[in-house]
């Protein structure tokens, strides 16, 4: 096996008489940060880390019916997954692409071949997926400043950073 995306497993098997093969190629994984720049008079400006852009990989896949594989049904399930926004698992081998999950933000479709019946026999289709990450609401520490005292409370992930009721 060589990954997995979902429940579609990539593969080379040859016994002999069929040949099973879904692979893909040009697989490239994009990732970033973003910087606040401070600006500061007379002096080259700061920079502050503030967080991580979203994780982005591309790929592509040959879907071909002599390899054992049914293009327009592959394409449906491709389609579906999109649509639906779907969270799927990207693994290469047993070890997973950057966090593991991602979502299919957008397939495109090259008909290379269609016998003279329709019959599409080779599809060519790049994917481009988006990391998904998952909301994670914890209790945020704020400190609340008044005339007579400094008091520190813990608020839950509801808060809506309107005034505390006291």
């Amino acid at each position: 096996m060589i990954g997995v995306l979902g429940n579609i497993q990539f593969k080379v098997s040859f016994d002999g008489t069929n040949n099973n093969i879904l692979n893909f190629s040009d697989l490239k994984l994009s990732g970033g940060a973003n910087y606040e720049e401070h600006k500061r008079r007379g002096l080259k400006p700061v920079l502050e880390f503030i967080d991580l852009k979203t994780d982005v990989v591309s790929l592509k896949i040959t879907l071909r019916t002599d390899f054992g594989v049914n293009p327009l049904e592959m394409a449906k399930k491709l389609n579906l997954y999109k649509n639906t926004g779907e969270v799927l698992k990207f693994l290469l081998g047993n070890k997973p692409v950057g966090n593991g999950e991602f979502v299919i933000t957008s397939c495109n479709y090259g008909y290379e071949y269609i016998t003279n019946n329709g019959l599409v026999r080779n599809l060519d289709v790049s994917l481009s997926l988006m990391e998904y990450t998952k909301v994670i609401y914890e209790n945020i520490e704020i400190i609340t400043k008044t005339k007579q005292n400094t008091e520190k409370q813990i608020v839950n992930e509801d808060f809506n950073q309107g005034a505390i009721e006291r």
